[in-house]
C-alpha cells in the first residue's frame, strides 16, 4: 500500500507506534518533502534517460561513497 495522503500516514503510524497528532502532523511534513524531492529526482533522471550509470553514484549523503564517517585518508575537522 502506498501512503500518499495524510490520513493513510496517520493510520500506518498508529499501527507502528505510539504517536501524537503532533508527531504525525510533523511526519506529514516531512514526507510531503521526500516526495517532492523524489518526483523533482525522477524528472530529472527521466531527461537524461541512459546516459546515467548508477553504478558510479555515491552511496551516502556526504558523496564519499563510504559507510565510515572519516574515510581512510580523510582526517577530521
Amino acid at each position: 500500500m502506498e501512503y500518499r495522503n495524510n490520513e493513510q500516514v496517520a493510520a500506518r503510524a498508529a499501527q507502528l507506534a505510539s504517536v501524537s497528532s503532533d508527531d504525525i502532523e510533523q511526519l506529514n511534513d516531512l514526507l510531503v518533502g521526500v516526495r517532492t524531492a523524489a518526483d523533482l529526482m525522477e524528472s530529472l533522471i527521466r531527461e537524461f534517460d541512459g546516459e546515467i550509470d548508477v553504478s558510479k553514484m555515491s552511496g551516502t549523503v556526504d558523496g564519499t561513497g563510504s559507510s565510515s564517517p572519516n574515510p581512510v585518508g580523510e582526517g577530521s575537522n
